[in-house]
């Protein structure tokens, strides 16, 4: 795990788009979901639904006592 993958997942959180999280991180967006992805198979969960319109998070980031969602 490297830091840049969470400041990856934080940008999709905050845009809730991988091609603005991408542009804000001044990457791109197949860069930013292989970051993502490559997070994903390093904590054996699936993090973000893809999808064409949003990047919903899944109930494992949404529930209130994740350990990801906390301390936001």
């Amino acid at each position: 795990m490297e830091i840049y993958q969470f400041r990856q997942l934080l940008a999709v959180a905050e845009t809730s788009s991988f091609t603005k999280a991408a542009d804000r991180l001044g990457v791109s967006q197949p860069a930013l979901s292989a970051g993502i992805s490559k997070l994903e198979d390093e904590l054996g969960v699936i993090l973000v639904h893809r999808d064409r319109r949003a990047a919903p998070f899944t109930s494992l980031i949404k529930a209130s006592d994740s350990p990801l969602a906390r301390d936001r």
